[in-house]
């Protein structure tokens, strides 16, 4: 389908889902392999963060974030591969749910965040680079949905003109 929009936003979508996998995948690689060890690029908060109850959900036992942030960050990267050939997939409108999807992801980056600042009381470089470039996803997401909406919306000006011009 011939997109009249710009594929930057979407390109930086996957690129950015991409370095988002590779930053998950690496503290996921930490976690699982004490053999390989975690280099925090600033202080030691990442061994902190690391070892923390609240590196996984549930607290102090569950799936860790690590694991979710590979899951979330291979879905955009999927995502966003996929919105660069076709803004529909059967009558889903992918720049609308990919912003929805997003602002979900966004919101976990935000909590997350906040969990480091105020329970952990420790900052993990890694941890907020992936936060970093989960709120460039989720502007690029926005980016794309408005190029989307003022798209659809000139595409459905001379028809509605039309229709109340007939009426």
């Amino acid at each position: 389908m011939y997109s009249e929009r710009s594929l930057y936003p979407r390109m930086a979508v996957s690129l950015f889902a991409l370095l988002g996998l590779l930053v998950s995948s690496y503290l996921a690689l930490t976690r699982f392999f004490p053999s390989v060890s975690l280099v925090c690029l600033v202080g030691s908060g990442c061994d902190i963060v690391q070892r923390s109850p609240w590196s996984t959900i549930p607290p102090g036992g569950g799936i860790p974030i690590s694991v979710i942030g590979i899951v979330g960050y291979v879905f955009l990267l999927g995502w966003g591969l996929l919105a660069l050939q076709t803004d529909h997939i059967g009558g889903l409108a992918l720049p609308f749910w990919f912003l929805i999807i997003t602002s979900v992801g966004l919101i976990f980056s935000i909590y997350l965040f906040l969990v480091q600042r105020f329970m952990i009381q420790a900052f993990c470089t890694w941890c907020v680079i992936s936060g970093i470039l989960m709120i460039g996803i989720w502007i690029a997401a926005l980016f794309d949905w408005r190029a989307w909406q003022r798209m659809t919306q000139h595409r459905a000006s001379p028809a509605m003109e039309a229709t109340q011009r007939a009426s």
